[in-house]
């Protein structure tokens, strides 16, 4: 009974070891791809922002001018284009601070887990404890049991001596 607790103990040792070394690889790759993707999304933003802003003045410049408004007519499309691909990125950034979220879910739990494989550690030590006070009382009541009984074959071997004379 003991040594399966004690092996179930080992066993959840390990489950939490290998989940701990895979959560740590999986947080470390997620946190440099959480940087690189906001230094990209931040990138993609201020480049929108200057995209946006010269597609603005790029139409006030526009007005009355009939070659310029073809020119300008493609740039916005592919800024429009280009605008499309940036809000995919961002997108997909989202996706992946999602996911991370997920990690630091899986992270608590295995905190939790670690707890608990404590509390039963505890419990187990406090068992054992128990199980050697017993077994030393036990040995000192055989010892006591074994000196009452040389006493009464002693007493005995005298009584016989004494109804002998």
């Amino acid at each position: 009974m003991l040594t399966d607790e004690v092996s179930q103990i080992q066993e959840v040792r390990y489950c939490l070891k290998t989940l701990r070394e895979q959560m740590a690889a999986r947080q470390n790759s997620n946190n440099n791809k959480v940087s690189a993707l906001c230094i990209t999304v931040k990138d993609y933003s201020v480049r929108l922002v200057e995209q946006s802003e010269l597609l603005q003045k790029a139409e006030e410049l526009s007005e009355g001018r009939g070659q310029q408004v073809e020119e300008l007519q493609r740039l916005r499309e592919s800024m429009e284009i280009e605008s499309g691909h940036l809000k995919d990125k961002m997108a997909a950034g989202e996706a992946e601070l999602l996911q991370l979220k997920e990690v630091a879910t899986l992270k608590e739990k295995i905190h939790h887990l670690d707890d608990m494989l404590k509390s039963q550690q505890r419990k187990v030590r406090h068992m054992i404890e128990q199980l050697q006070n017993s077994r030393t009382v036990i040995q000192e009541r055989d010892r006591v049991v074994r000196d009452l009984e040389e006493r009464v074959a002693y007493l005995e071997a005298e009584v016989r001596s004494l109804m002998y004379l």
